[in-house]
Parts: C-alpha cells; sequence; structure tokens
C-alpha cells in the first residue's frame, strides 16, 4: 500500500492524519505525540515531505555565557536540544567556569563554503591544458556562478589533477545562509560554461572532494563553512573552586588523552565537541547531517603559573542563520533568545558556538580529573522506564 498523498496540499493537516491513520493501523499502535503539535504543518514545507508531525525534544539553556567576540559580545544564554541527562549541567557548569575567568576571546578566522565538480578530459595533456585553461578563465567562469545568485561570491578554486580526470575546488562565500544549495545552482551553470567552452569527455557536479558532511583532513587544513579560534585563560580559584581539580592535572590529563586519540586513529582532539554542536543545532534548526564536519574540533592546553590556557579550533563549523530549518517557529525563537536569527548574525551564531563548545570541554576535562563524570551521570543522566507493576 502506498502512503497517502494529497495532491492539493500534502501539508495539510488533514494530509498529515491521514498518513498518520495509515501508520496506526499498520503498526497497530496509538500515535498521540506526533501530529499534536501547535506547528501548522504547512510552515514546514521545503524541509520535508510527507510530514507526520514533529519530534519534540526537550530544550535546555546554559548561562550566563561570557564572550568576548568580534560579533558576539556580551553574556549569552544559550538555548541546546538534547535527551542527554547531565549534558545541561555540564555545559551549564563550564559556561561559569569561562564567565568567572573573564570571558572567551572568539574570532571567526575565515569563512566559505564548497562544492567540488570533476573533469574528464582525453588524457593527461589535455587535463593540464585545462587547468591552465581554468586559471586564464577564472573571471569569466566567476561571472557565470555568481550571475545565478544575489548572496553568493565565488572567492577561489583550488585544482587537484589525477590523471586525466581533474577535481575543482570552488570556493564561495553565501552571506548569512549555509548556501549549499545556492552553491550547488552556481557550480552547476559553471560546469555548463566549462563543457561549452573546453573539449572535456564528461563531468559531475560533485566529486566529494568538498567533503560535505564528512569529517575530512581537507577541511580541517584549508576550513569549510566558518573556521572560528577561542581562547580562556581559566583563573586557578576558579579551577579550585568551581571545578575541584587544578590546571596542572587537567594539562597533564589532556595530553594523554591527545596521545590516546592519536592511537585510535581520531581527526580532532577535543572530548565531547559533538555533543555541544548537535545540541545547539538541533535547537537552532541546523541541517544536522553537518554535525559530522562541524565537531572536529582542536584543543589546546598549556598551565601559565597555576592558571590555565585553553585554546580551541572548530576548522569547519557549517552553519546558516537564514534558509534552511532557521525559519521553523521552536528553531526560530531559540535563535532569536542569542539574537542570531536572520540577516548579518552568522558570524555572531559561529563565536557563539566555539564558546559553547568551549564550555562543554573545560567541563568534561575536569570531571573525568575530578572523578565527577560518573557521578554527574548517575544524578542526571539516569532516566528508568517506570514499573507499573510491583514485584511480587
Amino acid at each position: 500500500m502506498k502512503l497517502p498523498k494529497n495532491r492539493t496540499n500534502d501539508y495539510s493537516k488533514e494530509a498529515v492524519l491521514k498518513r498518520i491513520r495509515f501508520l496506526e493501523k499498520r503498526s497497530q499502535k496509538t500515535l498521540k505525540y506526533l501530529p499534536d503539535s501547535q506547528i501548522d504543518p504547512s510552515l514546514a514545507k521545503g524541509n520535508i515531505e510527507s510530514i507526520i508531525g514533529f519530534a519534540q525534544v526537550p530544550v535546555g539553556v546554559i548561562g550566563p555565557l561570557s564572550i568576548n567576540g568580534e560579533h558576539a559580545s556580551g553574556d549569552f544564554y544559550v538555548p541546546l536540544s538534547t535527551t542527554e541527562g547531565a549534558l545541561i549541567s555540564s555545559y551549564n557548569r563550564g559556561a561559569t567556569a569561562i564567565s568567572m575567568s573573564g570571558g572567551v576571546n572568539v574570532v571567526v578566522a575565515a569563512d566559505g563554503i564548497q562544492r567540488a565538480p570533476y573533469f574528464v578530459l582525453e588524457d593527461v595533456f589535455k587535463a593540464r591544458e585545462f587547468t591552465q585553461w581554468v586559471e586564464k578563465n577564472f573571471q569569466k567562469i566567476k561571472k557565470v556562478a555568481e550571475s545565478t545568485t544575489s548572496h553568493g561570491k565565488l572567492i577561489r578554486y583550488n585544482s587537484y589533477m589525477q590523471g586525466r580526470v581533474v577535481y575543482l575546488r570552488l570556493h564561495y562565500t553565501t552571506a548569512d545562509a549555509m548556501g549549499m544549495n545556492m552553491i550547488t545552482k552556481a557550480s552547476h551553470e559553471v560546469c555548463r560554461y566549462i563543457k561549452q567552452h573546453f573539449p572535456v569527455v564528461s563531468y559531475a557536479i560533485e566529486s566529494n572532494m568538498a567533503v560535505d558532511k564528512k569529517p575530512s583532513m581537507i577541511n580541517t587544513i584549508l576550513g569549510r563553512g566558518k573556521s572560528v579560534t577561542a581562547e580562556v585563560l581559566f583563573k586557578e580559584r576558579v579551577i579550585g573552586r568551581l571545578l575541584r581539580t587544578t590546571a596542572q592535572e587537567i594539562d597533564k590529563a589532556y595530553r594523554r588523552q591527545v596521545t590516546g586519540a592519536q592511537l585510535a586513529g581520531v581527526l580532532g582532539s577535543n572530548g565531547h565537541a559533538a555533543n555541544g554542536i548537535a545540541a545547539l543545532f538541533l535547537a537552532c534548526g541546523q541541517d544536522m547531517a553537518n554535525v559530522s564536519e562541524s565537531c572536529v574540533g582542536y584543543i589546546y592546553t598549556e598551565t601559565i603559573g597555576n592558571d590555565l590556557y585553553v585554546s580551541l579550533q572548530l576548522p569547519s563549523l557549517v552553519i546558516g542563520t537564514v534558509g534552511g530549518g532557521v525559519s521553523l517557529p521552536t528553531q526560530k525563537e531559540c535563535l532569536e533568545i542569542i539574537d542570531c536569527y536572520g540577516k548579518d548574525r552568522a558570524l555572531k551564531f559561529a563565536e557563539i558556538a566555539a564558546a559553547t563548545v568551549m564550555a562543554g570541554e573545560i567541563s568534561l576535562a575536569s570531571a573525568i580529573v575530578a572523578g565527577d563524570f560518573v557521578t554527574a551521570h548517575e544524578k542526571f543522566g539516569r532516566n528508568r522506564p517506570r514499573k507499573t507493576n510491583k514485584p511480587r
């Protein structure tokens, strides 16, 4: 049996309920909560197909988180969505430690997103000629790309030859949008233009060298999305009183964990950046698949006397404050809490994201060193099913 569809309006409440009833019949289960939402399903058009309701995931908040950024400055209360007990408490403790230490300094070091088409040429000689032709005609190619969008800009490219195949890694800026749809359209026109003006055998719009939604070394080195770096000098009194350990113990633990990560072949060096990134993305309407590359982060620690210097690099933070899912009602509200909804807010959001990750990193590191890791999860992270019958 086919899933019910409404060709006139598949986002109406009636269309949603028809699918719910279909699934109830198939599963022999009552589906009460999926369709029970104040949000009009028509608002999700362009974000999802065959809609049956809304996943109502808990949203908590941490703060105040003191940030000294070029775009985010002041105290912020950051919404995070998760089903992992103890996560909000942990990040909130980290936010407190940051604020008590004077705040986290954050800068966006680079900004851009990529598509990477490949082109098949007749042979290696023609491939070499093709790379020279692209270099000579880049301004024309740039004009073609930018004719498709009022916000996207083709800034530069990198070329890579593998025999007769040439990979072009096209680097765009996309203002406040995450921008993949924008640059896909632009890259499509670029490929068509190249095909019309140079004798390529064939091409594909994506070679997997942009490495979208996957962790990679090329994006660590060259950056993708927002490349953000942050630093905090945690004061001795804060480490001792709030985190219940010392700068020296945290520093030693981090260095040993870096070695452990290297032995395991991990890309990145962090405790649990994915926790903060995923919780922030879920609350604020980001593409959840981008967590895979956005959570690649590198932590560096250094003791300065009895204080602890910690820096963080997120080289491929893929986010947006317009387009995608950010305009859905609850996601929009979460962005508005931190003044990051809409135009001219993406860089601010990137700085807040890095500050949030920093909060989680210092809290986890100190919990492991001080022996609080297990007890915290026992206290906040246990959600045992309720027993309906007493044991006999």
